[in-house]
């Protein structure tokens, strides 16, 4: 049985997007796919064990082999490569557009990368839990921050061309800190627009600097990205409107910049160990309770 999702990825104005694809198998007779060209970079993570794969270049058999969990291929997409799954699989696979990714190193003050070097074999800790992060928000239209997708995209881009586009650039060695007015603009910015949401090309603008910039200094200087210092605050908002006990689960959840009531209940049991509703039953029933003596 094949099971395939796909969303779209931005860091700001570079755009490209994500798929998951998988086959419980058996498969038998496999056809021998043709890969669509274009002018962009395939990049492509195993989430599990895959058995049996061949790979064609320009007609010619390259690969015949299995691939482990973990494993990372980058294939250039103006060239011609055809696949044939022999056994079941599990992947997410990103489609880079060429103009993002030189979009990226622009604005992450890189040089041009003309291609990427991934050899045969390689297996990267990074990028397949950064896929994992991916792989349930392709299921969950409208569950996902917006946010929290700019910073994945953000980092996956990063990893991919500090790790195989060259050596490291120097903007990912610098510990580089907001100024003091910097920083407290971004916060009050973030939480004057808590409600409506932000992302971080807007957040950066603000503190004049370029989203890799601002996302990497913000962190050197915070201890935390800008998107989880984000949650947490949304979360304390939360417990203060729980605790008055004056609005709905909705009415909350909107008001702190949650998608929905959903989102809002997923993200609370998470971060503070028990569903809002419990939360606030709990903690309406310690006020009830007399002191003891």
């Amino acid at each position: 049985m094949i099971f395939s999702s796909r969303m779209p990825l931005h860091a700001g104005a570079v755009r490209f997007h994500a798929s998951r694809q998988a086959d419980t198998g058996p498969l038998t007779d496999a056809p021998v796919i043709d890969i669509p060209c274009g002018d962009a970079f395939a990049v492509i993570v195993q989430l599990a064990d895959f058995r049996l794969h061949k790979l064609w270049h320009d007609g010619r058999l390259v690969y015949s082999g299995g691939h482990v969990q973990q494993a990372l291929a980058i294939t250039d997409l103006t060239e011609n490569w055809r696949c044939q799954h022999l056994s079941p699989f599990d992947n997410v696979r990103l489609v880079i557009p060429r103009p993002a990714l030189e979009a990226f190193t622009d604005d992450s003050g890189q040089k041009t990368i003309a291609r990427f070097n991934c050899p045969p074999g390689t297996t990267d800790p990074v990028m397949f839990h950064l896929s994992q992060a991916l792989a349930p928000m392709m299921d969950m239209p409208g569950g996902a921050s917006d946010f929290l997708i700019e910073h994945i995209s953000l980092a996956l881009l990063a990893h991919l061309t500090a790790a195989y586009g060259g050596a490291p650039p120097e903007w990912t060695r610098r510990k580089g800190r907001l100024a003091p007015w910097q920083e407290q603009r971004a916060k009050e910015y973030m939480l004057e627009n808590m409600a409506k949401g932000v992302s971080l090309e807007q957040i950066a603008q603000e503190c004049r600097l370029s989203r890799a910039h601002f996302a990497r200094n913000f962190k050197n200087t915070t201890g935390t990205s800008a998107y989880a210092w984000l949650q947490k605050r949304r979360i304390a908002k939360a417990q203060e409107l729980l605790a008055g006990g004056m609005q709905s689960l909705t009415q909350i959840a909107l008001e702190c910049g949650f998608t929905d009531q959903s989102h809002f209940c997923r993200v609370f049991k998470c971060m503070i160990g028990t569903p809002p509703g419990s939360w606030q039953r709990m903690r309406t029933s310690a006020k009830a309770r007399p002191d003891d003596p």
